[in-house]
């Protein structure tokens, strides 16, 4: 198998997935590295407001999009959930922990020019019921999955997960493949990060500051969810879906947190993230300058035109 590295600035996001599509239809493993520049976007720019030439994308609603909103009984709770567009495929949004799913609203409107996108609440967050501790990942994938049932909202998915939000999706396309035809990580988290993260850190010291024994009593507090198999973290367990790893690797955190700890956290999350890109033979990583963690946040058009670009992929 082959590895393509593209090491220099590229705008034209519609043309790698081209050749990534080109490269997988001969047998070849494509994993597309580009770093996007503050300022800059993944691909030419795309006027949503407006009719893209044919063989593209094109808006699929005027004005105001179709809206499905409400709760809906997952067994013995009800989850909120919003759908905004029509058109397939279905791009789902998941968060990341502690949030809900108003944490897209720059790109959830933008997307449903295009197609059905729904955003959700998880158990206990916005709109949604309290529900049973501690959570799983399996538990959030089998609300998820129930939700979207109850729902009516139909299959095939393009799947978009932040952070923690990012390690729910991989499990929901491994507990359903034949739902999901794409999925998106955006700066996903990794069962192996904290673990790592802890292990990096110097021993335990007087004179450390607030913020390192924040990160030494949260990394040590939190245990490995099991219900997110080894296997499914392999290379290639994802066959050749389309994959989109965005990965935002510069984090800036407190005053008092050391300079070179930062920089080694930084590199174990970007190592983790090309562990992550490997998980697919038809994997493309951008990496995201002049953002934090929140890169839906901080560069929605980032997040925005890479969503199209597998809009676009999926469809043909």
């Amino acid at each position: 198998m082959t590895k393509v590295t593209i090491r220099h600035v590229s705008e034209f996001l519609w043309i790698i997935v081209i050749l990534t599509l080109l490269a997988v239809s001969c047998g070849k493993r494509v994993a597309t590295i580009t770093t996007v520049p503050t300022g800059r976007s993944p691909s030419t720019h795309v006027d949503t407001t407006s009719t893209i030439e044919s063989g593209h994308l094109f808006p699929t609603v005027e004005g105001t999009p179709t809206v499905l909103e409400g709760k809906f009984n997952v067994g013995k709770y009800e989850l909120y959930i919003q759908c905004l567009g029509t058109g397939s495929p279905t791009v789902i949004l998941e968060a990341g922990w502690g949030d809900d799913g108003s944490t897209w609203s720059l790109i959830q409107p933008e997307i449903a020019k295009f197609t059905r996108v729904c955003a959700y609440d998880r158990v206990g967050l916005g709109h949604s019921d309290p529900g049973p501790e501690p959570r799983t990942y399996f538990l959030a994938v089998m609300d998820l999955h129930h939700l979207l049932e109850e729902a009516a909202v139909e299959s095939p998915y393009i799947l978009v997960g932040h952070s923690l939000g990012g390690m729910y999706m991989l499990l929901y396309t491994h507990q359903f493949p034949k739902e999901v035809s794409g999925l998106i990580l955006v700066d996903s988290s990794h069962p192996d990060s904290f673990e790592l993260s802890l292990a990096a850190m110097p021993p335990t010291s007087p004179t450390d500051s607030e913020s390192v024994r924040f990160y030494r009593e949260w990394f040590s507090s939190v245990e490995k969810d099991t219900s997110m198999r080894s296997e499914y973290l392999e290379p290639d367990s994802l066959g050749d879906l389309p994959l989109i790893v965005l990965t935002a690797p510069n984090k800036t955190r407190a005053e008092d947190f050391p300079k070179e700890l930062n920089t080694k956290f930084n590199q174990i999350w970007l190592d983790l993230h090309l562990e992550l890109v490997d998980l697919s033979s038809n994997s493309t990583h951008f990496v995201i300058e002049g953002s934090d963690h929140f890169i839906h946040h901080d560069r929605p058009e980032v997040v925005i035109e890479a969503i199209l670009a597998m809009i676009e992929e999926v469809r043909n």
